[in-house]
């Protein structure tokens, strides 16, 4: 919906409202015995004892996570986010909220140096996703900026630098998951953006900046800064 303007909330609002009861699933699989249940209502045994301080963190990422999506629909989202984009929305975030938590809340393994790592991703990623599009709304609201292509800040760096941090958050948390099954979100979210988001969203600049954007594209990576 690229370009298109949207003055209803309705889709928004119940993206919001559906994910945060994806964030309360979580916390009962990560803190109110719900993974026991899960465990028993499919006869699987009993799950594993796992480390409480990973299910703190990969909680913390789902509230991270809910905190700039809500940021993000009702502050910096000007475009239009209709019904038909509502159900792969929330797919990604029931994967993330609850997937990963199926796949972290048993691992036993305490925090490591690895984890720590994660962590420091995760955060960036989170910084270069929202802090980006923060710096872009604030070009946009100046009048005198109107009709201009915003290449400037962490947009400087890679011409889709929010989707980078998108891929690092995300793999990050498969990483603290420590469950190999993880990493295919990562990789697909990655081949998403390669193979479809970037493309479609280069077109629509293309054709609505001209010279502007092939100046930009000229100078600036796509994805990762200086190497693709």
């Amino acid at each position: 919906m690229h370009g298109q303007r949207e003055t209803s909330y309705g889709p928004r609002v119940t993206c919001t409202l559906v994910h945060g009861a994806f964030l309360i699933f979580a916390a009962w699989l990560y803190f109110g015995a719900g993974d026991t249940a899960i465990f028993q209502w499919f006869s699987l045994g009993e799950p594993s004892t796992g480390s409480f301080a990973r299910r703190v963190v990969l909680f913390s990422f789902g509230v991270m996570l809910f905190l700039r999506m809500s940021l993000e629909f009702f502050y910096l989202l000007k475009r239009k986010f209709g019904w038909d984009e509502l159900g792969g929305v929330l797919f990604a975030l029931l994967v993330y909220q609850v997937g990963f938590a199926l796949m972290g809340v048993s691992t036993s393994t305490g925090i490591g140096i690895v984890d720590i790592v994660a962590i420091v991703m995760f955060v960036i990623g989170s910084y270069l996703n929202t802090g980006s599009e923060l710096q872009r709304k604030k070009f946009k609201e100046n009048p005198a900026n109107k009709g201009r292509l915003y290449t400037e800040g962490l947009f400087g760096y890679a011409r889709h630098i929010n989707y980078l941090g998108d891929i690092l958050w995300v793999t990050a948390w498969a990483i603290v998951t420590r469950n190999v099954w993880a990493t295919v979100v990562p990789v697909a979210l990655t081949a998403g953006f390669t193979f479809a988001f970037i493309p479609s969203l280069s077109r629509h600049l293309q054709r609505r900046y001209g010279e502007q954007y092939e100046e930009w594209a000229k100078t600036t990576k796509a994805l990762i800064p200086f190497i693709y």
